[in-house]
């Protein structure tokens, strides 16, 4: 019997020790609440600091019940501490919550709970006073300060929902547009006439002056038969493109007479030009020399085909206007003869 209770004893007293090990190997986790001032003057700020020994590495949360914090004490903030090593692994963290009261009283602050794995940890409860303010000394009142100017913009006065995302498209659109249009005048795909242009002469007053220039030039009595005569076919050339709508400065020579070939009013006029056109592709391409005699034919063909295509003169006013019929005449003759004999 008592050799039972000798192991009894001895069991019992293992258990303690390893249960004192397994203590002491285990980290203590704790929180301490504090606030600055139990008594603060209402509507200024207290802070409540939170010392924490926690496990290193630990995702700990320190949370409080919002519905157990008093409706008169308002937090306001958190604020972040600093953080020391204590060894063993653990760590001390300082934490503060700036609270705020506009309702004189005493206010019982709940316990703040700290959660870190599986353990929950509770603060001490706190009190704090707040003083009411004493408004009865008070002699200077502060009038309501007058409304501030603000500086308005352009796109104050547009409506929220175009100033949202209608605006960034229509900047959009107008950033494209003008894209397309620097891209059309630089590339001169499109001719913009910014000043008030000159009116175009007729094509026919052009040519003339063109061939008057030509022929003041003696371009073939200086031997310069090869630019006399490009210089006569690229007249005649945008005579054809703006008298008649022919593209003649892209046609070859061949197809120019067959293009006049088939209008009927260059069909007649275009033997001159065929006559011009033969001379000088031997000219240009063939090196020949032509005689002085066939560039004044050249130059006389190319007046008269120019001569006999120009539009006709429009017709007079005064001609078209209506002639006193023949029973008119006599009445005029008889006021007259009246008058004198007056």
């Amino acid at each position: 019997m008592s050799g039972n209770k000798l192991t009894a004893s001895i069991i019992l007293a293992l258990a303690s020790v390893l249960s004192v090990g397994h203590a002491s190997a285990a980290p203590a986790v704790k929180v301490k609440a504090t606030i600055d001032s139990a008594q603060m003057l209402m509507g200024n700020v207290t802070a409540v600091r939170f010392d924490i020994v926690d496990k290193a590495g630990a995702a700990s949360q320190l949370v409080f019940d919002k519905n157990a914090m008093p409706a008169e004490v308002e937090p306001v903030d958190w604020v972040a501490g600093d953080t020391t090593d204590l060894g063993n692994g653990l760590v001390e963290i300082k934490r503060a919550l700036l609270v705020q009261s506009f309702d004189s009283g005493v206010y019982t602050i709940p316990p703040f709970l700290l959660i870190t794995g599986p353990d929950t940890v509770r603060t001490n409860p706190l009190t704090l006073k707040v003083i009411p303010a004493d408004v009865s000394k008070l002699e200077d009142i502060h009038p309501l300060a007058s409304t501030a100017e603000f500086e308005s913009k352009w796109y104050d006065f547009l409506p929220d929902w175009l100033t949202d995302y209608w605006l960034w498209i229509l900047l959009s659109l107008i950033v494209i547009a003008g894209g397309i249009c620097a891209y059309l005048i630089l590339t001169k795909k499109v001719a913009v006439n910014i000043l008030p242009q000159k009116k175009r002469l007729p094509p026919y007053e052009i040519a003339m002056q063109k061939m008057q220039a030509l022929r003041e030039a003696q371009l073939c009595e200086h031997g310069q038969e090869k630019e006399f005569y490009t210089t006569l076919i690229d007249i005649l050339r945008e005579y054809l493109q703006y008298r008649f709508g022919i593209n003649a400065m892209e046609m070859t020579s061949s197809q120019i007479v067959k293009a006049l070939s088939k209008n009927d009013d260059t069909r007649l006029p275009g033997e001159y030009m065929k006559k011009v056109v033969e001379i000088a592709d031997f000219v240009k391409f063939a090196k020949v020399r032509p005689l002085p005699d066939d560039n004044v034919r050249s130059f006389n063909n190319a007046m008269r085909f120019i001569e006999e295509t120009k539009p006709a003169p429009e017709p007079d006013a005064e001609a078209d206007a209506p002639k006193a019929g023949p029973t008119e005449t006599p009445a005029k003759k008889d006021t007259k003869t009246e008058s004198v004999n007056d």
